[in-house]
């Protein structure tokens, strides 16, 4: 049997196997960096995170991430073919661990990339634009530095910004997700 895209959408969502994810790391590459915070956001439901005590180790943070992350039939990303996974799964190769096992992933940088117009792709922008509820939490240079100094006490302003994340996200999807045509893993 095959299910049209915006048919899976509905079934996922209705189901709760559906979920946005969001990570914030500690720079964009997974030898040199690590992962700080993984948000995740059912459907319709709370976002919650799981993040890192210290820099650095992310080792029990990147394994609950990928324990979860199975857990869902699809996942709604912003970019996260391009980082958010791939870090993720980086991550795990460093302490031992298998990848991430491929689910049907929703890029919404991609859907909204070849499908709109727009003069920037930011997620960030595309939520201004669209006017949705949840816009995008600015951090302060001296904030991501603040991370590798004193991890503690920055980790609840980087918990707020990745959760902001995946609540905008959602409400970027609500508002495009009739744009999604492809669903791929």
């Amino acid at each position: 049997m095959n299910v049209n895209e915006q048919d899976f959408l509905r079934l996922a969502e209705n189901s709760g196997t559906l979920c946005f994810l969001d990570i914030e790391s500690t720079g964009l590459r997974g030898d040199y960096n690590s992962v700080l915070v993984v948000s995740i956001k059912p459907f319709g439901k709370k976002a919650y995170s799981l993040s890192v005590k210290q820099a650095g180790n992310d080792q029990k943070v990147v394994r609950e991430a990928k324990e979860e992350l199975e857990t869902y039939d699809a996942w709604v990303t912003y970019y996260g073919k391009g980082f958010d996974i791939p870090m993720l799964n980086t991550r795990l190769l460093k302490w031992g661990q298998p990848p991430i096992e491929k689910r049907p992933h929703i890029d919404l940088y991609f859907t909204l990339k070849y499908n709109l117009l727009m003069a920037r792709r930011s997620q960030a922008h595309h939520l201004r634009w669209l006017d949705t509820p949840q816009q995008k939490m600015d951090l302060s240079p001296e904030l991501w530095n603040e991370i590798l100094a004193d991890t503690p006490k920055a980790m609840g302003t980087m918990t707020a910004r990745c959760e902001s994340d995946v609540k905008g996200l959602e409400g970027l999807y609500r508002k495009t997700k009739h744009l999604i045509r492809e669903i791929r893993r």
